[in-house]
């Protein structure tokens, strides 16, 4: 009996005790917060991570704001980021269910700092309340990051080459005759060779447009190149020429790389241009005479960092070819002949090693 006594006083006294505990917990949960003001300081750029913003909160009561997750940061998205609000709980500050109604909308939260736009929010216990906001939209902000400056024909040829935009990966260019477009190409580089079509559309006035991209975002406008006028008398010199890596060669047109020295004909003239080699034309297409006077066949050759695949002739192969080594199918840029990879082709697709994929 004695035992039981004993026991009986001890759980009353622990009772007590945790009764007393749980009370003075209770009493420190004293001061609700009802609203927030959040300050938000970032480098909105493509693919920003939750590292790149900084939040604080200047609201009495609020221990901690922290940035849990950030999505949507491709160019032309709005990044959408979620904020953790942990209230300082030990010195009496909660978030009170009695106002978890007004905690879910925006009256709540005042946004300073850098711009931002409250999307939802909601209490998730006595110490935390989670809120999504929206930042612009990534590009919005950077002054000119998809403007292409200048567009301009280069000495009269078919080529046209344009300004890098900063922040661009491609570019979409016109071609246009008159008012009329008669083509447009997609291309990372900042020019195109357009002799090829130039010479099947015929004489005319020409213009070429060009708007850059990141993505499937694009710039604002697109720039438009002067005119070119084509006719019969400056055709050939039009459309008689090369353009790779930032040089321009005319040697068509040249009687000294007439028909009688194509790779086929087996004789090879002096190597003009680079000590590296030279492209060369003949009635049946284009060559590459290397440094030593050898030339490719049936096999591929990497020139200024490009491939390209020369046939049993040696004459440069465009368009869809089908390697008879691998019989991997490759696309070959119809103008320019180099390998092209990372691109849509219509529907097709080639991979980073130019290899058709899907």
């Amino acid at each position: 009996m004695k035992k039981t006594k004993e026991l009986a006083a001890f759980i009353l006294s622990a009772a007590m005790i945790l009764g007393t505990v749980s009370v003075a917990n209770a009493a420190t949960y004293d001061d609700p917060i009802t609203s927030v003001d959040i300050s938000l300081e970032y480098d909105l750029s493509n693919s920003m991570k939750a590292a790149d913003i900084e939040v604080s909160s200047s609201t009495d009561g609020v221990d901690t704001v922290t940035v849990s997750s950030i999505t949507n940061v491709a160019y032309g998205k709005r990044p959408t980021v979620t904020l953790k609000i942990k209230a300082d709980t030990s010195s009496g500050y909660y978030f009170d269910s009695e106002d978890a109604s007004e905690l879910k909308t925006e009256s709540a939260f005042t946004l300073s700092g850098d711009e931002a736009e409250y999307k939802s929010s909601k209490r998730t216990s006595n110490s935390a309340v989670t809120l999504v906001v929206r930042l612009p939209k990534i590009g919005s902000t950077d002054e000119g990051g998809l403007d292409v400056e200048e567009v301009s024909w280069i000495d009269e040829t078919g080529v046209v080459e344009w300004s890098e935009a900063e922040d661009a990966n491609k570019y979409s260019v016109k071609l246009l005759r008159g008012s009329s477009t008669k083509t447009t190409v997609s291309t990372t580089n900042t020019y195109y060779d357009f002799s090829s079509l130039i010479r099947q559309y015929g004489t005319g006035t020409y213009t070429v447009k060009v708007k850059a991209y990141n993505g499937s975002y694009g710039g604002d406008e697109w720039t438009e190149s002067e005119e070119l006028d084509v006719t019969s008398d400056n055709m050939s010199s039009v459309t008689g020429g090369v353009y790779s890596g930032g040089s321009y060669s005319s040697y068509g047109s040249s009687p000294a790389y007439a028909p009688a020295y194509s790779p086929a004909g087996g004789q090879l003239p002096a190597a003009s241009g680079t000590s590296a080699g030279a492209w060369l034309r003949d009635s049946v297409g284009w060559w590459y005479c290397n440094a030593d006077h050898s030339y490719t066949t049936s096999d591929w050759q990497q020139i200024n960092g490009l491939w390209y695949y020369f046939d049993a002739n040696g004459y440069m192969v465009t368009g869809w070819f089908q390697s008879p080594a691998s019989g991997y199918w490759y696309y070959l840029d119809p103008v320019q002949g180099n390998m092209v990879t990372n691109q849509y082709i219509g529907s097709y697709y080639v991979n980073a090693e130019g290899v058709w994929v899907s």
